[in-house]
């Protein structure tokens, strides 16, 4: 298992944004990143992407969305033979969804588990056995420009598979 990171930072187009949009954000509401956001990617080994320039359809199969949450229950890529991948459930603590993201970010320089802040996009995925190989946190950060660290398991997911899935998770498009 080779557990890669990477930083990612949403600049909202609010000049373009609409009157609700901008309500929800000044409530305090985390909105869904549309196509006129900005997403970089600022991987590990120094490289930046703006998901915009490098976005390839890699053909993955999500299965339907959780009951209680936004996210695909599990995935896979088309016509791979790497298993599916499943969705981590959160325990629930007084009416809280949390999850511990200490061992999929413990190699991760940047990662401080007093600086996450609560977010929908807080996931973890794993495999049948329960191995976490893909991560999503929001660091501290304001809605005008959010942002998450990312680990990721390098032997099951390449550079193009995560702008891909980045893309689909943060703009909540999972059929295309």
């Amino acid at each position: 298992m080779s557990i890669k990171y990477a930083e990612i930072t949403i600049i909202r187009n609010l000049e373009e944004e609409s009157i609700f949009r901008g309500l929800f954000r000044v409530l305090g509401y985390e909105n869904t990143t549309i196509d006129k956001d900005t997403i970089i990617i600022n991987f590990d080994d120094g490289t930046i992407c703006d998901i915009k320039d490098e976005y390839i359809d890699k053909k993955y199969d999500f299965s339907l969305l959780g009951e209680d949450h936004w996210f695909p229950i599990l995935f896979k890529k088309v016509k791979d033979t790497l298993p599916i991948i499943f969705f981590k459930r959160p325990k629930v603590e007084n009416g809280v969804r949390k999850l511990n993201f200490q061992n999929i970010f413990k190699d991760c320089i940047n990662y401080n588990q007093n600086k996450i802040q609560p977010s929908e996009y807080n996931i973890i995925y794993q495999t049948y056995n329960d191995i976490e190989i893909f991560a999503i946190c929001r660091i501290k950060s304001n809605e005008e420009k959010p942002r998450f660290l990312l680990a990721y398991d390098g032997n099951w997911f390449d550079r193009s598979d995560i702008i891909y899935l980045i893309d689909c998770i943060l703009k909540h498009n999972f059929f295309k």
